[in-house]
């Protein structure tokens, strides 16, 4: 996974987070997404604790509104110019209305 870029969404706990910080320790350029600001530094604190990984950058969004997931892309590409793997584990919740 050495310069594969990733983008983790739900990044802050459970799968999630394990899943970044296993791709951190293998080398991966982490792009971590989550609703709260405060949860995604101390992410990338630790990722950075355990792993000596500084290849990591947070973004704040909410996934479920369009505007934020259209801003986030926006912010990405602005930054990197590809993306090598997406892992989309941010939680969701759908109603069944009649």
């Amino acid at each position: 996974m050495t310069d594969a870029v990733c983008l983790v969404t739900g990044a802050t706990s459970g799968i999630g987070l394990a899943t970044a910080l296993g791709l951190a320790r293998q080398g991966a350029t982490l792009i971590l997404v989550a609703r709260n600001r405060e949860r995604g530094a101390a992410v990338l604190a630790r990722m950075r604790e355990e792993t000596g990984s500084r290849c990591g950058r947070f973004f704040a969004a909410d996934l479920s509104t369009q505007a934020e997931v259209c801003q986030l892309a926006k912010d990405i590409q602005a930054r990197y110019p590809h993306l090598d793997v997406l892992i989309n584990n941010a939680g969701s919740f759908f109603t069944n209305a009649r």
